[in-house]
Formats: C-alpha cells, sequence, structure tokens
C-alpha cells in the first residue's frame, strides 16, 4: 500500500476529497480535503504523534486512535480519493456534502456551508419562510452553529452541550460578550447567557458555562433566523461575532 504520491501525480490531482476508511468494518471514519499528500498525514502523524494514554476527546484524537486501533490490529487505513481535480472552492463543497453522507465520523466539525447541506422538506420550509431578527445595537451576542447530527447523535438532544464546547477562540473577545445563539439550520433555536469562559482539556479550545437567557432576550432571537451577511456563502466558520 503506498505512503504517499510522486510529485506528477500531486500536481495532476489538484484539490482533492477524501474519506479514510477502517478495514475492518468498511466503514469511512474520517472525510478530508487537500491537494498533495494531505490523504496520507493523517496516518503518518498519528503514528508520530499520538499518546493513547494522554489523549484529550477532540477530533484530532479521536482520528488518531482510531487509526492506531487498525495499525495494532495489524491492518491498514484504506484512502479513497473520491473526487480529483477541483478547485479550492469546489473541493469545500464536496467535502461538505460527503460529510452529510457519512454519519459518525470522528470528523467534529461540520462541512463547509453546512447550513446547505442535507435538510428534511419541512425544515427548508420553515428556515426559509420564518422572519429574521433584526440586528440590535446594544446586545453583543455570538452566533455557534451546529448541526442535527451532533445534538442528537453526539449529545443526546442537549443542544446547550452542542453550543457550549469546544471552540478555537480568542478569550479577551469573547469574555466581553454576554449571550451565545444556538444555531440549527439558520435558524435561533436557543439563546444561552454566558457565565464565563474556560480553557478545555486540549489546551487549544474554549468552552463556556451558562444558562437560557431572559425571556426578553429569548422571544427576540429564539425561532427567527440569522441576517444573510452570517449564514452566506463562504462562511465556513461556526463561530460568529456580533460585538
Amino acid at each position: 500500500m503506498i505512503k504517499c504520491f510522486s510529485p506528477e501525480v500531486c500536481e495532476k490531482l489538484g484539490y482533492y476529497v477524501y474519506r479514510l476508511i477502517d478495514p475492518r468494518n468498511g466503514q469511512t471514519f474520517y472525510v478530508g480535503k487537500g491537494k498533495g499528500n494531505r490523504v496520507f498525514a493523517h496516518v503518518e502523524c498519528a503514528l508520530k504523534e499520538f499518546d493513547l494514554e494522554n489523549s484529550a476527546d477532540d477530533e484530532t484524537s479521536t482520528k488518531y486512535k482510531q487509526i492506531y486501533e487498525i495499525k495494532n490490529a495489524g491492518l491498514e487505513v484504506i484512502h479513497v480519493i473520491q473526487r480529483h481535480g477541483l478547485t479550492e472552492s469546489e473541493a469545500f463543497e464536496v467535502e461538505a456534502a460527503l460529510i452529510d453522507c457519512f454519519p459518525g465520523l470522528t470528523n467534529l466539525q461540520s462541512g463547509h456551508n453546512n447550513e446547505y447541506g442535507a435538510s428534511n422538506a419541512e425544515t427548508l420550509q420553515q428556515m426559509y419562510s420564518l422572519g429574521m431578527y433584526k440586528e440590535p445595537d446594544d446586545i453583543k451576542y455570538m452566533i455557534i452553529k451546529t448541526t442535527y447530527d451532533r445534538v442528537y447523535n453526539d449529545c443526546n438532544g442537549n443542544l446547550y452541550d452542542a453550543v457550549r464546547y469546544h471552540w478555537k477562540v480568542s478569550k479577551n473577545r469573547v469574555d466581553k460578550i454576554k449571550y451565545v445563539l444556538g444555531v440549527i439550520g439558520g435558524i435561533v433555536k436557543e439563546v444561552y447567557e454566558v457565565d464565563n469562559w474556560y480553557l478545555s482539556d486540549d489546551g487549544i479550545r474554549y468552552a463556556f458555562e451558562g444558562k437560557v437567557a431572559p425571556n426578553e432576550i429569548r422571544d427576540y432571537f429564539v425561532n427567527k433566523r440569522i441576517p444573510e451577511k452570517y449564514s452566506k456563502k463562504g462562511s465556513a466558520n461556526p463561530v460568529q461575532y456580533h460585538d
């Protein structure tokens, strides 16, 4: 099984979208995008960097643990190039579509432009028929977008846990923000009043502790669409600010 592409193959491939497959069960456990030898980098990094005993509960550690278990079984990760010859923006879109199609991935973050991803007809009707809230001048808040899969599969229906961790944010910036909007499919599902932000176990991302916001704040936002500037194509970051 090859460990890398030759330079001429890398040039021909351009940007591509790939899947990592567990040979023990044939299931895709990670979807990514890149160019060159990006597809092989996960196995290489896992074997060099992964510490099973001190691993954190984050995307990288979950992925590396699965690779580690595959190697311990005497097997090799299967690398599949799903689509190649793409532009970078096309790779973003194909990656997002694949993430929608494979539940249970070790990817913790949903794909690029996830608000345009898989949705049932009722959800789309609701999303585009609900009114949009008007940006308030006197309230500092941040938007955190999550997905149905993350809420119902990872957090057992607990939207608060899906929204509150783990995010790469500036501590100095978020400390000045009082409210967090939990958004699914472009619709505000809940508003939380932040008590404090704290560093997660991985030492990189932050999480917050808080509570449901007062009714006058909730009534302003909940079950309304976020402004278009927060959901336009190209806004891949699930965390956005009005501060």
